[in-house]
C-alpha cells in the first residue's frame, strides 16, 4: 500500500505539472519569433520588417562568393544591401546630416561602417544558407549566424578594409557618428592629428566590440573606463595583443597583422588623448 501510495502521490505530480505547462501561456506550443530587423535614426527605432515582410517587398537574390568567415565558396538568399536599406530608411538615407551605418548584432555587437562605403554595390544581407539548408556555424565559436548575415562579393570588401561582415544582424542604425557616440568622438582633436587617425581607426575597426566611457560595443572591455587602458598596460603590449590576441587567449577579438607600427601608434595616441579628455 505505501508503494502504491508513493506511486500515487508521483503520477498526481506529474499530471499537475502537465497542466499547468499546458495552460501557461508561452509553454505550450511556443513559437520563434519572425526573423525581424529594425531600423533606427540616430538609436530611435524608425520602423521594422519580418523576413516575410522583405520577402513581398523585395527581390530575393541567389548568390555565390568566396566567404572570408568562411574560408571557403558558399552560395546565399539574401537581399542587396541597397534595396533594404532604401526600403528601411527611405529619404533619410539621401540627407547629407548622417555619416555612418551600424549593423546590431543580437548579442550587442555593433559593426559601423561609412555610409560612403556601405552604398557601394556587393553588399549583401543573406538570410539562407544554400549550401547546408540550414545556417552553417561560423567563427571560433561556431555561432549560428541567422538570422541575417552581411556578405561582401567584392574581392577587396573584407573587414580589413572596413567593410563589415555582422551576423545575427537585430537592427540598423542610421547616425551621425559623433552624436550617436560623443563620449568616443576626441573632442578638440586636430582632423591631421595621429590621435584623430588613431580615432579613425577605432571607429572603422574596434568600435564594433569595444567602448570607450561606456559608449560603443559590448562584446569586449571599455578602454578607457573606469581607467584608460593605457594606465595599466605598457605600450608595447597593447601594440601587440592589438595584432596578434589569439596567441594569447581565447577570444572573440581577430588578429589585426595588417597594422602598422604607424597605425598602433595612432591608436596609443587616440587612447592617450581620450584619458586626457577623461581626466
Amino acid at each position: 500500500m505505501k508503494i502504491r501510495a508513493g506511486f500515487l502521490r508521483r503520477f498526481s505530480l506529474a499530471l499537475f505539472a502537465f497542466t499547468v505547462f499546458l495552460f501557461l501561456p508561452g509553454l505550450a506550443g511556443a513559437q520563434s519569433p519572425a526573423p525581424t530587423i529594425e531600423f533606427q535614426i540616430s538609436g530611435k527605432p524608425l520602423t521594422a520588417f519580418t523576413l516575410s515582410d522583405l520577402k513581398s517587398k523585395l527581390e530575393p537574390r541567389r548568390i555565390e562568393l568566396y566567404d572570408i568567415e568562411y574560408g571557403k565558396t558558399k552560395r546565399y538568399e539574401g537581399f542587396a544591401l541597397g534595396d533594404i536599406l532604401r526600403l528601411g530608411f527611405g529619404e533619410n538615407l539621401k540627407s547629407g546630416e548622417y555619416t555612418d551605418i551600424a549593423f546590431i548584432a543580437l548579442d550587442g555587437y555593433n559593426a559601423v561602417a561609412a555610409l560612403s562605403r556601405i552604398r557601394e554595390p556587393g553588399g549583401y544581407v543573406v538570410y539562407s544558407d544554400l549550401d547546408s539548408g540550414k545556417w552553417e556555424p561560423v567563427g571560433k565559436q561556431g555561432t549560428d549566424p541567422g538570422p541575417f548575415y552581411l556578405v561582401w562579393t567584392g574581392k577587396e570588401q573584407t573587414p580589413v578594409n572596413e567593410y563589415p561582415w555582422p551576423w545575427q544582424i537585430a537592427a540598423v542604425n542610421l547616425m551621425r557618428f559623433q552624436d550617436q557616440y560623443p563620449l568616443v568622438f576626441p573632442k578638440g582633436a586636430a582632423a591631421d592629428s595621429t590621435a584623430y587617425k588613431g580615432y579613425e581607426l577605432f571607429k572603422g575597426r574596434c568600435v564594433r566590440c569595444h567602448s570607450m566611457n561606456g559608449e560603443g560595443g559590448k562584446v569586449g572591455p571599455d578602454l578607457n573606463a573606469p581607467k584608460s587602458i593605457v594606465e595599466y598596460r605598457p605600450a608595447y603590449m597593447i601594440k601587440e595583443f592589438i595584432k596578434h590576441p589569439s596567441i594569447y587567449r581565447y577570444t572573440h577579438m581577430p588578429d589585426n597583422p595588417d597594422l602598422t607600427e604607424s597605425d598602433l601608434d595612432a591608436l596609443l595616441a587616440y587612447f592617450h588623448y581620450m584619458k586626457k579628455t577623461r581626466d
